[in-house]
């Protein structure tokens, strides 16, 4: 079925753009050394990790999920795709207009180089969101025998 998909080498980086800044944010947070850890208040460092768990939970299980929805069910990619690019969206405005004085990264290791990265990566979900969207489909994706 992979050969029917007819999108961009522009969509297939973005895509993989996406997936490395998810999998780069997974290892990250998945090897933070707890005794580099060095700010004034821990516990708001200690919430900041609980979100980013939880956050990453998702992550996990979309990354998994999303290739075979666009590699067997193409018609629901662009659905998910724009719902993933509007709670990236939702979440990243959440993270800098509201909770800006509860989470707080921690300075050690690349946290600080891959949270700077994340509007390169809505900016590629929104890219990818917008090809599924406009993009005219063939007839014979939809109605495979």
């Amino acid at each position: 079925m992979s050969h029917y998909l007819e999108l961009s080498k522009f969509f297939w980086l973005s895509m993989s753009i996406t997936y490395a800044f998810y999998f780069s944010k997974l290892y990250t947070y998945l090897t933070i050394p707890e005794l580099n850890v060095e700010l004034n208040n821990v516990d708001q460092i200690i919430i900041t990790m609980k979100l980013a768990t939880v956050r990453l939970g998702i992550v996990a299980m979309v990354l998994s999920v999303y290739p075979v929805i666009l590699f067997r069910f193409f018609k629901y990619a662009k659905y998910l795709t724009v719902a993933l690019t509007a709670l990236a969206v939702a979440i990243y405005i959440d993270d800098v207009f509201v909770l800006t004085d509860v989470i707080q990264y921690p300075d050690s290791g690349l946290i600080p180089l891959i949270e700077s990265f994340r509007p390169i990566m809505i900016t590629c979900l929104l890219l990818m969101s917008i090809e599924l969207t406009f993009r005219p489909v063939p007839v014979g994706l939809y109605y495979e025998k």
